[in-house]
C-alpha cells in the first residue's frame, strides 16, 4: 500500500471536488438523466458520494472539523 502523504491527499480531494462537481453539472442537470427518475437518483447518488470523499478527505488532509465549504 502507497505510504499516505499531503500531496497525495491533496491530489485525491482536488480530483473527488472536481469530479463532484462535473457529475453534478454534467450528469444530473443533462435532460435525459432529469427526464428518468432512476438514472436521477443514480447521478444523484454519485455526486453525492464524491463530494463525501471531497469532506472525509478534507478533514483529514486539512486536520479541521472534517467540514469544508462547496464554494
Amino acid at each position: 500500500m502507497p505510504e499516505m502523504d499531503d500531496s497525495g491527499r491533496h491530489e485525491v480531494l482536488h480530483m473527488a471536488s472536481f469530479l463532484s462537481r462535473a457529475v453534478a453539472s454534467e450528469l444530473c442537470e443533462h435532460a435525459q438523466v432529469q427526464a428518468n427518475p432512476e438514472w436521477k437518483a443514480l447521478a444523484d447518488s454519485a455526486a453525492e458520494s464524491l463530494w463525501a470523499l471531497y469532506q472525509a478527505v478534507g478533514g483529514t488532509h486539512l486536520g479541521d472539523d472534517g467540514t469544508i465549504s462547496r464554494e
